[in-house]
């Protein structure tokens, strides 16, 4: 058990993905190596979030997370659940703006890349979140009382404009202006926010906003009105 001050002077909180266990990290690799199934992954994933919950708790974090251990990546499932987005295998790297950091993924051998999803339609909720499992898997193993501690991260709304070259966002007869663009994604943001509020999550990070710019002002001013404890822009 630590022994650090449990109430410092000051806020602190761990900033998106904590690292994988040896046990996770070789099962994901067994699997991508075709040397493994998915048979028994999620077991794997469960017993790895459990362990690292329960380090938390020791070490005196308030903010409980599941250290993103059911996804590749920290941006997560979000993107290619939504209307209009489409997920893609194996792209062309002249479609990426080479200095955004995630980009070398693509780059070097034997890396998987994360999800890599492309706009091909109007952009709306489908109105079932893909995080919720991640939420109630920490809610079952966390006491009640714990509950509004459980931290969740989103990616930025920009992700997948900040990702790909000029005029490769999204369709020029979808959408005429970066405004347009996300004005949808800001929906459909506040409608993911909405589902896990009322799910009972209260502390929402939003990981990596480069250049988010204006799709901020639009998609989260009502989501902290609306009753958040804790919505962090972190990056």
């Amino acid at each position: 058990m630590s022994t650090a001050p449990r109430n410092p002077p000051f806020r602190a909180e761990h900033l998106g993905s904590l690292l994988r266990p040896s046990k996770l990290l070789d099962k994901r690799h067994a699997i991508q190596q075709k040397k493994d199934s998915e048979d028994g992954l999620q077991a794997v994933e469960d017993s790895s979030i459990d362990d690292i919950v329960k380090i938390q708790q020791e070490c005196g974090i308030h903010a409980i997370s599941d250290g993103e251990y059911r996804r590749h990546m920290f941006w997560g499932t979000f993107f290619p659940t939504l209307n209009g987005f489409e997920e893609i295998y194996g792209p062309e790297v002249k479609i990426f703006r080479e200095y955004v950091p995630d980009i070398a993924a693509f780059l070097e051998a034997e890396k998987v890349p994360g999800e890599s999803v492309i706009c091909t339609g109007k952009i709306s909720h489908t109105g079932k979140s893909s995080y919720i499992g991640q939420f109630e898997y920490l809610k079952k193993i966390l006491p009640k009382e714990k509950h509004g501690d459980i931290k969740m991260t989103l990616a930025a709304p920009n992700w997948y404009h900040l990702r790909y070259k000029e005029g490769l966002a999204y369709p020029k007869e979808v959408y005429g202006s970066d405004e347009e663009y996300f004005a949808d994604i800001a929906k459909a943001y506040r409608d993911e926010l909405k589902i896990l509020y009322e799910a009972g999550l209260r502390n929402v990070q939003v990981d990596d906003p480069n250049l988010a710019c204006k799709c901020f002002l639009r998609g989260f001013g009502v989501t902290l009105d609306g009753g958040y404890t804790s919505l962090t822009v972190a990056g």
